[in-house]
């Protein structure tokens, strides 16, 4: 059964990476972004991508970090520019994939939330969408917390933050939530029958 359930994260995780990537329309896209991008889709959309732990840039999953290095040059280009994040594009395997994605993972409807959030999220600068992650991460494990002991909470996380800046962008995730319907729900949209789709090798 575990073995099952690698499977499915890993072609989710994959999944929303050529997502993310695609629906980032010009947007600059590093590593960092990526992973709060995905982590907004896995904790409110239905997707399964494994477990995100607080770190430095905030919640951070190392599946997904993995899933990066399987998936470039296949799925995934990845361009290493002189200065700046890492830049990345959807390969035509990529693309292929993406289309037998959308018919053996998922249903069209979650694709459409997806591609839309992260349309969404790319226009944001690398820092808001970090503390706009862990201002989300935290008040998830301490739901019992006011807004202003949560955000003074972040504030010593995050340390040379302005209070200023995560109130902002505070505001900024709860008008995420209402535009994009965010829910608690771990496993909406899930096929019954995700081993179908190949995986590419390298």
């Amino acid at each position: 059964m575990k073995r099952w359930w690698l499977l499915d994260s890993l072609l989710e995780s994959m999944g929303l990476l050529c997502l993310a990537i695609k629906n980032s329309h010009g947007s600059d896209v590093g590593r960092t972004k990526l992973q709060k991008m995905i982590y907004f889709a896995d904790r409110y959309m239905g997707w399964d991508v494994g477990d995100y732990r607080l770190h430095y840039y905030g919640p951070y999953s190392r599946n997904i970090s993995s899933t990066l290095e399987i998936v470039r040059e296949s799925l995934i280009e990845e361009t290493v520019p002189d200065r700046g994040p890492y830049e990345y594009s959807v390969t035509a395997q990529g693309e292929q994939f993406l289309d037998d994605f959308a018919g053996h993972v998922c249903d069209e409807g979650q694709i459409r939330r997806a591609e839309r959030l992260f349309g969404e999220l790319s226009k944001c600068g690398r820092k808001r969408l970090e503390i706009a992650a862990t201002i989300d991460y935290v008040q998830r494990g301490n739901p019992d917390l006011g807004t202003d002991e949560l955000l003074e909470r972040v504030r010593t996380i995050k340390g040379n933050i302005p209070l200023k800046f995560i109130n902002d962008t505070h505001d900024l995730l709860n008008r995420w939530k209402n535009s994009h319907d965010f829910k608690d729900s771990p496993t909406d949209g899930r096929s019954a029958n995700p081993k179908a789709i190949q995986i590419p090798q390298g």
